[in-house]
């Protein structure tokens, strides 16, 4: 903690660096840009007098019209940053500590539907995860704890003490349960025992909750050190300028990490020792890999002129999951919005800087990078892919639902475009959020701001928050499918929309207020059995009927709730947001299916009740 806090000292300069930097770039080029049409109000019974029938929103003349390519496509400049020319990402990681609680101090109360787990940091929680019938989450942004309880009466079964705080979501497959800690870990436990089984501290901070496919888990970290202290390339901007009289830029290590020496032929696959990373010095991962945003602005670079990235700042990474063996490794722009996305035999990743990337999950292979202001995880179905991105217009920050091709990538439609103040900075800047968050993040070592590796004024600029606290719970605008319909929480709203054509179907306002509380009135949409899940933080749960968004059951939770709830065989796991989870029991089994945030271990959106969300 003292270290970070000394390191923190002058992250507030360097962050204000980057978001000044981000002034310098503020091109929303690339950005989908079509105007909703009115709606045409049909008043319903008090219970849903917030839903809207909605008629087709006409597409104007936009920078991404219907049938070209979303966004500028810098696939190009992702595979040159990441060949052999330049630096690799680092692949020695110090281990880090899980060791069995000798107090588990979490309350455990029991009531007619369910139970209420109270945690003793008081911190939010993010998305519980259930599988094979336990109960896995962190204590809390300001904890160090993680536990693991019986799903179906909230009974301790395993808890352990990390050597870092604030775990993510979790994610669990072939008797591992994996997250990562905001300072700096990834965990692999046993999940049935709490066991470690191995670790890397990554880096400082972590945001996103890893993903798991096919044994192996993905994730993202910082490492901008890696480029330190190098001349400028020439396919690269300068990156972050200095301060006159602010802190120099750090010198890689004596003994550090060596630019990649492949072979003749091209860059082999990693082959780590067994049970741990390479050395450094050996030669870089195969494939090519992603870039960064202009000057960290957040905002896609104008395609004309073709300008030049800076340097990267974070790293994706494949580790294996039974052994923790590194299995490839690509350069990434700005840490991963929520979580990686798996689609197939890809992986896909949204991150806060607004790029949109593509990657074979077995090698790393670059199969495509967009920078469209995307502005949150995408959901990718057949051969369609679903995401909400920025659309800002005459300097008003607005949103879209964006379709698109998945093969040729080009867009279908952007649709239910609206104002978007819950990603305007000079809105969240004032709000109630930010100051919570800050208080955070203090309270974690960073009562100076972000770290300048966290490339917060990325984040800042594209969705409107730089503390770590509020970029770990950040879940943004996703895209839900079901039944050829999208389903979207947007600031104070749900919207449905066509998933075909974009026509906007209906939308239901949710209560509070929206510039004074910041973020999100209501978490994504989740989907069980046949019914949308919502909750909001007003400390309410909402069962909707899709078709027409009439809310069909609300269940009252009596805590802000700001994140994804899960759903198994009846009952609704909601953390809250000021350290709770609440077990409601429906007594409803088809209420079922989504078993983490993104529904599953993969974050694909599509509830294992309907395997394909038809």
């Amino acid at each position: 903690m003292l270290r970070r806090m000394l390191l923190c000292l002058t992250a507030g300069v360097l962050g204000g660096l980057l978001v000044w930097s981000a002034f310098l770039s503020s091109s929303n080029a690339g950005q989908a840009d079509t105007q909703a049409s009115p709606p045409s109000a049909s008043q319903e019974n008090k219970e849903n007098k917030g839903n809207t029938e909605k008629g087709p929103s006409p597409a104007d003349k936009s920078a991404n019209p219907i049938g070209s390519a979303p966004g500028e496509d810098i696939t190009a400049k992702v595979r040159e940053i990441n060949s052999p020319r330049y630096p690799a990402p680092p692949s020695q990681f110090r281990v880090g500590h899980a060791k069995a609680m000798a107090e588990n101090r979490v309350q455990l109360r029991r009531q007619a539907q369910g139970f209420t787990l109270e945690f003793p940091a008081h911190a939010p929680i993010p998305t519980p995860t259930v599988y094979e019938g336990k109960l896995y989450v962190g204590g809390g942004f300001r904890s160090r704890q993680f536990y693991c309880f019986d799903a179906k009466t909230g009974k301790p079964i395993w808890a352990v003490d990390l050597s870092d705080d604030g775990p993510s979501s979790a994610v669990c497959s072939d008797g591992v349960v994996i997250f990562n800690t905001e300072s700096c870990t990834l965990f692999a436990l046993d999940a049935n025992t709490g066991k470690h089984l191995w670790s890397y501290w990554l880096g400082d901070p972590l945001t996103s909750t890893p993903a798991i496919a096919n044994g192996i888990v993905f994730t993202s970290y910082p490492c901008a050190a890696q480029w330190a202290g190098l001349p400028q390339i020439p396919n690269l901007g300068p990156g972050v300028p200095p301060l006159p009289g602010g802190p120099k830029p750090a010198k890689p290590p004596v003994g550090g990490p060596k630019p990649a020496k492949p072979p003749v032929g091209g860059p082999k696959p990693a082959k780590p020792p067994v049970g741990g990373p390479k050395p450094a010095d050996e030669p870089s991962l195969s494939g090519s890999q992603p870039a960064q945003t202009l000057a960290g602005s957040g905002q896609p670079a104008p395609a004309a002129g073709n300008p030049p990235l800076p340097r990267p700042t974070h790293a994706f990474i494949a580790i294996e999951l039974k052994t923790g063996k590194i299995l490839w490794q690509r350069w990434i722009d700005s840490d991963v919005i929520s979580a990686p996305v798996i689609d197939e035999e890809e992986v896909l990743a949204a991150t806060f800087a607004g790029t949109l990337y593509r990657f074979q999950q077995r090698d790393g292979t670059i199969v495509s990078a967009r920078r469209c202001g995307v502005t949150s995880a995408p959901t990718a179905v057949g051969e369609q892919v679903y995401w909400t991105q920025r659309a800002d217009r005459d300097r008003q920050v607005a949103e879209a639902v964006v379709g698109a091709e998945r093969r040729n990538q080009t867009l279908n439609f952007a649709a239910a475009r609206q104002a978007a103040p819950y990603l305007d900075k000079e809105v969240q800047m004032r709000a109630k959020l930010a100051t919570f968050a800050k208080s955070l993040d203090a309270g974690n070592g960073l009562g100076a701001g972000a770290q300048q590796a966290a490339n917060a004024g990325a984040a800042m600029f594209n969705i409107g928050q730089a503390n770590i606290s509020a970029l770990q719970a950040f879940q943004g605008s996703r895209v839900l499918y079901f039944r050829r319909q999208l389903y979207s929480a947007m600031g104070d709203k749900i919207v449905c929309v066509d998933a075909q054509t974009g026509k906007e179907i209906w939308e239901r306002k949710v209560d509070g207020d929206l510039l004074k509380e910041g973020g999100y009135l209501a978490t994504a949409p989740a989907l069980a059995g046949d019914r949308l899940v919502v909750a909001t933080l007003k400390g309410e749960v909402l069962l909707l009927e899709p078709s027409q968004g009439k809310v069909v059951k609300t269940y009252t939770v009596g805590h802000p709730v700001r994140t994804q709830p899960a759903v198994v065989e009846g009952r609704v796991y909601v953390s809250t947001f000021d350290g709770r989870v609440v077990c409601i029991d429906t007594g409803d089994a088809q209420l079922t299916g989504w078993f983490t945030w993104g529904g599953d271990m993969g974050h694909t959106n599509l509830s294992a009740a309907n395997p394909r969300a038809k």
